[in-house]
């Protein structure tokens, strides 16, 4: 493998030459998929990151970090490229380590300091230090970013990410992926650093474990590895068997297995499906942080700790990623891209779905790259994104659709001009970008999937699960899929040999292609709650039960339907005879949005021209229209029933009496309405006698509001498309702003090391 090369290329795109992701495109094979890291016995290194104003903050931290902590120790900060830097021998004078400027190919070592040289990225793989050269940045700071990146990858839970003082946000996606694979965390006081802009964007993200002042860090760093090396945790391989004699689980196993009960109570996830080993290190980490020796005493601290429990939460759902991970994969996909839209007329849609979507910068990238195919085609379908994920925090940020500066580093520098709007220390995605792309929260392996779908991406999701899970994934992406749908799988995850549902397309991009079978079927979930069988713990034998036998499935007697309808259930015949002998009624929501309606009552709507809509007060026959808008608004305001006195209608060519009785759903369902409507046939006389029913005045003013509603949505529209005018206006200021803040930042930084 010719590393040399695969950094040192030039890229016409300005993304840096050293890709984001070299460790885990280099060494995927190496890759422990349970957390995922590499291995127990690597040196624990800690990297420095900052930017102005940092050069203080790492003084104080080696000034208060023993010389024999057995870690090692890599500074990155942004460095003026026109001279030397004199940072090594600056912190050489604050410890008796030794300090040097890293050199490619050099091994680390543990009890060293290592600076980042000027004008170079820094990464590490297998153990050795690697250097880049840096082109020119056109104001991007991403040095920070890759650092950390390459050391996730490549140190896994034995690395610590620390942020330190500096104006931008280098940084931010770089403590996420330390995060990933099981590092710690740290960013300075944002009142201690003398520009917070780096520390406060990586606290936003919510992964940082500490915040912390300078002198502070060291005395928490030790304390970390200490107690790692003093935990007292339930086996990764499996629960120990129940001893016989007492017929009670071990502690441990016991307070992991009521821990995920706990969790799930509290949040209504469960983990049971997740791999045991990944749950056990995740664990073991929060015990790590907290300061707790065994799982016993965790789950006392996570019952007094509220906060702890979302902190536990965002531990196990892993919601991380970033804009086209692994550069060459997405080239693939990209380039098969064409062959989604093969076939589709303008009225089609291209549909794609990406399971745990993370904060979403997986589902917009491939809506890059969907748009930028149908903008080269003459008539192109529309575009369906659906982004989902477990995690409705990490939800609520991808439909923000705002992200730090230091995504530069994943993305060209055409695409942030045409797919994003420069804002203060941000990008924000474009409206058109947004706007076919749906997010939802969802889990995969309990909720009904999307359907017809063309392409679905699935990237770092199975690697965290156990086989039986796996397995059930596949089968519902088998079912999702069109016909020869593609799925998009991680550098780390693959459909085996052999298998009748995939066949590879690109198995070294992990690229496969549906096969389809004779009767595609979804899927139905089996195996244990995370309540009963939490990571496949056996009940112990003499466990109290519920008494008789009226919870045994066994015991259920059998009913008997007549023939051709035994493929229903005693429930479902009880529905269509309720459906069948009661009044025509109609369940609305909030909005009056028709939920469902009984077979009977179409007899009492009519569809009209114009626009398809499922609001009751549109859809109802005129005649009904008036009465039944008004009792509506009594029975939303007064949470009574409403009663509306009966009004001829011809149904059929049949007079009959009309009533309408309208009913609030209450506690079963807060704001949803039952309509129901009730009819009997009118004599010949009592038709002769009814005088039809005019409220030309109630008309006149739902007409007038119609025009209203109709002003005030064309207003918003104008105001948003002004708004919009104005952002693109200043997106060049910004541009300027931000290249006179970064010549500003390596003035600061010549100043402080000439001091």
């Amino acid at each position: 493998m010719n590393l040399e090369k695969k950094d040192s290329e030039a890229r016409e795109d300005g993304l840096p030459a050293a890709a984001p992701d070299l460790v885990e495109d280099c060494q995927r094979e190496l890759i422990d998929n349970i957390v995922p890291t590499l291995g127990h016995s690597l040196i624990p290194i800690v990297g420095l990151g900052g930017s102005a104003g940092s050069i203080a903050a790492l003084q104080e931290f080696f000034h208060a970090m023993p010389a024999d902590s057995g870690m090692t120790f890599v500074v990155v900060v942004h460095l003026a490229s026109d001279f030397a830097s004199t940072l090594p021998e600056m912190l050489a004078r604050c410890t008796t380590m030794p300090v040097s400027a890293a050199e490619d190919g050099v091994e680390v070592k543990p009890n060293h300091v290592y600076v980042i040289p000027p004008a170079k990225y820094l990464a590490v793989l297998d153990g050795h230090l690697r250097l880049t050269t840096l082109e020119h940045e056109r104001g991007k700071r991403v040095a920070v970013d890759l650092f950390f990146r390459s050391l996730a990858d490549s140190h896994g839970p034995h690395a610590a990410a620390i942020v330190l003082s500096g104006a931008d946000g280098d940084g931010t996606i770089g403590i996420k992926r330390i995060k990933e694979r099981g590092g710690l965390t740290i960013a300075q006081d944002p009142e201690e650093a003398e520009h917070d802009g780096m520390p406060q964007s990586a606290i936003g993200t919510g992964m940082v474990d500490w915040v912390l002042r300078a002198a502070k860090m060291p005395q928490n760093l030790l304390e970390y590895r200490a107690h790692g090396q003093d935990l007292r945790v339930p086996p990764e391989e499996g629960p120990p068997r129940p001893r016989a004699s007492e017929g009670i689980l071990e502690e441990g196993e016991a307070a992991l297995r009521e821990l995920l009960a706990y969790l799930r109570l509290r949040t209504g996830h469960e983990f049971s499906y997740y791999k045991r080993a990944t749950i056990v290190r995740r664990i073991s980490r929060r015990l790590q942080i907290n300061g707790v020796a065994d799982v016993p005493s965790y789950l006392t601290f996570l019952r007094t700790n509220p906060g702890e429990v979302g902190a536990l939460l965002q531990e196990l759902l892993i919601s991380v990623t970033n804009f086209f991970r692994d550069r060459a994969s997405f080239e693939a996909i990209a380039i098969l891209v064409p062959e989604l839209f093969r076939g589709k007329e303008p009225g089609d849609f291209v549909r794609v779905w990406i399971p745990a979507c993370a904060t979403g910068e997986e589902a917009y990238s491939i809506a890059m790259l969907l748009l930028e195919h149908a903008d080269t085609l003459e008539t192109a379908p529309g575009l369906q994104i659906f982004g989902s994920d477990l995690d409705e925090i990490a939800i609520q940020m991808a439909r923000k659709g705002k992200y730090p500066e230091a995504i530069a580093a994943d993305v060209s520098e055409e695409r942030l001009r045409r797919f994003f709007a420069k804002e203060a220390g941000s990008y924000q995605i474009r409206r058109e970008v947004r706007e076919i792309v749906l997010f939802t929260t969802h889990d995969l392996l309990k909720d009904a999937p999307f359907s017809r779908l063309d392409l679905i991406s699935c990237r770092n999701l199975l690697i965290y699960l156990n086989g039986a899970a796996q397995k059930r994934a596949l089968d519902i992406f088998h079912f999702a899929l069109r016909p020869h749908g593609l799925l998009f799988m991680g550098s780390s995850e693959s459909v085996e040999e052999g298998s009748q549902l995939f066949h590879a397309m690109d198995k070294k991009h992990r690229i496969y292609m549906q096969q389809p079978a004779s009767q595609a079927r979804l899927p139905i979930l089996t195996g244990p709650s995370t309540d009963l069988y939490a990571l496949e713990v056996e009940r112990p034998p003499g466990r109290r039960g519920l008494p008789g036998r009226s919870f045994d499935r066994t015991a259920s007697t059998a009913i008997e339907l007549p023939k051709g309808l035994e493929h229903l259930s005693a429930g479902e015949l009880h529905y269509r005879l309720v459906e069948r002998l009661a009044q025509p009624s109609v369940l609305v929501n909030p909005h009056h949005e028709i939920v469902h309606l009984s077979e009977q009552a179409g007899r009492f709507l009519q569809f009209g021209g114009g626009a398809p809509t499922m609001n009751l007060l549109h859809l109802v026959h005129p005649a009904l229209r008036v009465e039944l808008h008004a009792a509506l608004l009594k029975a939303t305001e007064t949470g009574l029933e409403v009663d509306v006195p009966r009004v001829p209608l011809e149904v059929g060519g049949v007079t009959r009496w009309v009533g309408i009785r309208v009913q609030s759903a209450r506690e079963l369902a807060p704001g949803f309405l039952l309509v129901v409507f009730e009819t009997r046939e009118t004599t010949p006389e009592e038709a002769t006698g009814i005088e039809p029913l005019h409220q030309p005045a109630m008309r006149h003013l739902e007409r007038e509001l119609e025009m209203l509603k109709i002003q005030l949505r064309d207003s918003l529209e104008q105001y948003e498309a002004n708004t919009e005018e104005l952002k693109a206006g200043n997106e060049e200021l910004q541009a300027m702003n931000e290249e006179l803040r970064s010549a500003s930042e390596e003035l600061e930084t010549s100043r402080e090391e000439l001091q």
